[in-house]
């Protein structure tokens, strides 16, 4: 009998953790995967048309560009065994919506089936978005809106009333972009041996034009001297401008290669039955692609509400 028990408790001893691992991992399990952060609204119940998605980013877009704010909206059908808040933090984690040591991102998430919806704040905001203002914000916005079946239009009054506090607040000016500031205008500030790439192209043509009239080693001394001395009215020193001429001899030779124009065709050949960058949906820009975040910092403020 003894060793009957003793068996018994050797089993129990050698199950214990086989069980203990399983329910771990079947927790584990249980959780909704958190999806990756590339546009500023994520919509995984396809609930919104193109469309709106895209009039929704260019809001988000714009309050990014004036203020530096990030906010981000995702809707998923639900999170699972887990509480929105929880799984809100989960996802704020791993986006790192806002700035780095401004810590001014905001995440509108919407679980869909469960008729919940949580505004997460970051720190820098929770003194101006405070929980108080968020709950009215779900309360007495997103929430008619919601109820009535209108999504887009809950999103869009929420995306509204927290842009409104984040525009009131004395943040850092965001950084410049390409699209903003002196940058724009760097195509145009832009020169090579003192020169626009604009002359330059027009030097090399003249000179193409000139070596059909008499003859290429003619043209090639012709565009040699014309390079030179133009870069020379450019005040570009003389020998830089020396070096911009046979620079301009060479391209001009190059071009003039038929092995060039072999190798580039094969190349193009080879991406036009390749494709170039793969993917689907086209070359267009999007308000709504290419977005990241900046830096995180979250400490659970913000509201939660259903409908």
């Amino acid at each position: 009998m003894r060793i009957v028990k003793s068996f018994t408790l050797f089993c129990y001893a050698l199950l214990l953790p086989l069980c203990l691992i399983i329910s771990s991992s079947s927790a584990y399990a249980e959780q909704i995967a958190i999806p990756k952060l590339s546009h500023r609204i994520t919509d995984l119940t396809q609930t919104l048309t193109p469309e709106q998605t895209e009039a929704l980013a260019k809001k988000l877009e714009a309050l990014e560009k004036t203020k530096g704010s990030q906010i981000a909206v995702l809707m998923l059908p639900t999170t699972g065994e887990e509480g929105i808040e929880q799984f809100s933090i989960r996802v704020v984690d791993e986006w790192k919506l806002g700035r780095t040591k401004i810590a001014d991102g905001v995440l509108l998430l919407i679980a869909k089936n469960d008729k919940r919806v949580r505004i997460e704040v970051g720190r820098g905001l929770e003194g101006a978005l405070t929980d108080v203002t968020s709950s009215r914000i779900i309360r007495e916005f997103i929430r008619p809106a919601f109820k009535q079946n209108d999504f887009y239009g809950g999103i869009n009054v929420g995306i509204d009333k927290i842009s409104a506090v984040i525009e009131g607040e004395p943040l850092p000016a965001p950084a410049p972009t390409s699209n903003q500031g002196h940058s724009a205008n760097y195509a145009d500030d832009f020169h090579i041996f003192g020169l626009h790439p604009l002359v330059w192209l027009g030097l090399l043509v003249a000179g193409m034009i000139l070596s059909k009239i008499m003859g290429p080693w003619l043209g090639r001394g012709g565009l040699a001297a014309g390079s030179a001395a133009a870069a020379l009215l450019g005040g570009t020193p003389l020998l830089m401008a020396l070096l911009a001429g046979a620079l301009m001899v060479f391209i001009y030779s190059l071009l003039a290669s038929r092995l060039f124009w072999d190798i580039a065709g094969a190349i193009l050949q080879s991406g036009a039955a390749g494709g170039f960058g793969g993917g689907s949906g086209g070359g267009s820009h999007s308000s709504n692609d290419g977005f990241s975040g900046g830096g995180g910092d979250f400490g659970g403020g913000g509201a939660s509400g259903d409908w």
